[in-house]
């Protein structure tokens, strides 16, 4: 089969079938995690952009490449989630424009394309490092562009694009040390290989395994309802003053965005009214979602409703809680009242958004002035979407952006240049971090005051986390084994064990200098109050000299956060 040209209805196909194949292996992907740490998400967050991709691409009615792609690349960038999503995204948007103006794509073209992908990509990150995706994009283009000198089938430009990139992948353990002593590839490059293979099936006219994508899907919504987050009691039944949760898309002629947005406003919160003329996406929180999907119908066709009942999603997980919220109240008792002290949210000048997993994190957060949450984190990173409408539901137009994870801070780093309000990034990597951030934070001051101020405040504090291995590696010579407790101290792997308590108390002792004065521990959800008591009573004893704070924390997948001041 020769192929010597293609159109955005072959784009719209290799998207789709990238976005499926990548889909069906995303788990392999997210199993390329360097530290063994739960946090392997690389695969579920590409996975989760090509979707968004393949979602607007979709929405397009023109034949136009450059149409599509266009497309493609604000799909990607809206549902970017994690560092490897954005860098995705970013591949996107420079294909795009390597092919602007063009309908059709010819070999040279097409490879055109894959060189201003990766131009792009690089162009993005502040610091590039070789051995990642970065590095497979290019060598992997560039080996396709020297074909497309001599070969005008663009199946052969793609296929010659596949193996490079298998080949550079290969050899991405040589020049990141941390991935050879862990004896994977880089998880990033790994990804937009096996999408590419789904990309060229398309190309080839082939088939993905529809069936199995099916499955896949169905899995994933089962885990997500048994293992997804939940809202807190308070929020359920203060906040939460309309229980379903609507999303739909309408697809029409002359459709008036703004008038939608009016009339829907006074019917519920959380309202989201995007798309364009002919399609729009509609999301909102409402009591009466047949008055919505009633009055919506009228305008056009309805596609992909999905209603949920946030209280009764809530309700079992509330009850299981209940427990340990009396603990909570009873262990922690620091930042209790510190919330009265901030001005009400419409007499701000600055708004906060904070991204936060675990229920008493959320509470501390809010408390230090936190107007909107997210919840995510460690394997539950929000897309360039969530967080550029928590900053557009903020009643100022200046807005910090606290991502509290190293993982979040790139795609946070995209809604500044989206958004019409002025939005500051504090780049913050961890929860530690984040508090340490809001205690600078004043809402009467500027944004640029702020700023200063909270990057100087979270830069001082070192960061400690306390997990626990999901495989078997090797890291800086200590063997690790599946299961064992793990030390990390600003995000570098300081000592193994058996015990919890044990590792925290070894870890603490490592991050204690001479400047040193006040530890704070946040233990998990995994982590009984009685225990995280007990262990807090060792601590005094065997730190005299130091402050220690002990405050539930609540959040997944990490028995403690630490941090030392």
């Amino acid at each position: 089969m020769h192929l010597e040209y293609i159109d955005g209805a072959k784009l719209k196909q290799m998207i789709q079938a990238a976005s499926s194949w990548l889909s069906v292996n995303k788990e392999s992907v997210d199993a390329l995690n360097v530290f063994p740490v739960p946090d392997g998400d690389t695969g579920t967050n590409m996975s989760l952009t090509l979707q968004s991709a393949a979602r607007e691409a979709e929405k397009v009615d023109s034949q136009s490449a450059s149409v599509v792609a266009e497309a493609m690349a604000q799909g990607s960038l809206m549902g970017a989630r994690g560092n490897s999503g954005v860098i995705l995204s970013q591949l996107f948007r420079g294909f795009a424009q390597a092919i602007s103006g063009k309908d059709k794509l010819n070999a040279k073209d097409f490879a055109a394309g894959l060189k201003g992908a990766y131009q792009q990509a690089y162009r993005a990150v502040m610091k590039p490092v070789e051995g990642t995706v970065l590095t497979v994009a290019r060598e992997a283009a560039t080996a396709a562009m020297e074909e497309a000198k001599k070969n005008s089938d663009i199946i052969a430009v793609a296929q010659v694009f596949l193996l490079e990139g298998n080949k550079s992948l290969a050899r991405t353990p040589e020049l990141l040390s941390v991935l050879k002593e862990a004896q994977v590839v880089d998880a990033g490059g790994k990804g937009l290989l096996v999408a590419w293979e789904g990309a060229i099936k398309a190309l080839k006219g082939g088939q993905v395994d529809w069936e199995s994508v099916a499955e896949d899907q169905s899995k994933k919504h089962e885990r997500a309802g048994a293992e997804g987050g939940s809202l807190s009691k308070e929020t359920t039944e203060g906040a939460l003053r309309y229980k379903y949760c609507t999303e739909f898309l309408v697809r029409g002629k002359n459709l008036n965005l703004d008038q939608i947005r009016t009339k829907l406003e006074p019917r519920g919160d959380s309202l989201l009214v995007v798309g364009d003329p002919n399609l729009a996406k509609i999301h909102i929180h409402t009591n009466n979602p047949g008055w919505v999907l009633e009055y919506c119908g009228a305008l056009g066709d309805l596609l992909e409703i999905d209603i949920n009942n946030m209280a009764e999603q809530n309700r079992e997980f509330n009850e299981k809680k209940a427990s340990e919220a009396r603990e909570e109240e009873e262990v922690s008792t620091l930042y209790e009242d510190e919330g009265s002290e901030f001005p009400l949210m419409e007499d701000r000048q600055v708004s906060v958004v904070a991204v936060v997993a675990g229920t008493g994190l959320e509470r501390i957060f809010r408390s230090l002035g936190v107007d909107s949450i997210i919840h995510g984190g460690q394997t539950m990173n929000p897309s360039t979407q969530d967080l550029l409408q928590a900053v557009e539901e903020c009643q100022s137009d200046e807005v910090v952006v606290l991502p509290n994870n190293g993982n979040v801070v790139l795609t946070a780093q995209q809604v500044p240049q989206i958004t019409k309000k002025k939005v500051s990034v504090i780049p913050t990597k961890s929860v530690p971090q984040g508090i340490a951030a809001l205690l600078a934070f004043d809402p009467t001051k500027s944004l640029e005051e702020n700023e200063k101020s909270m990057r100087a405040s979270f830069g001082t504090v070192k960061t400690g986390e306390v997990t626990y291995a999901i495989r078997n590696s090797r890291f800086n010579g200590v063997e690790i084994e599946e299961k064992d407790v793990i030390g990390l101290a600003d995000g570098e792997i300081r000592c193994v064990g058996k015990n919890i308590g044990e590792v925290t108390q070894e870890l603490i002792e490592d991050m204690l200098d001479e400047d040193s004065e006040l530890i704070s521990l946040y233990y998990g959800s995994e982590v009984s109050s009685e225990d995280a008591e007990a262990l807090y009573e060792t601590l005094v004893e065997e730190f005299p000299d130091y402050e220690i704070e002990l405050h539930y924390g609540g959040q997944p997948l990490y028995f403690y956060f630490i941090s030392v001041e």
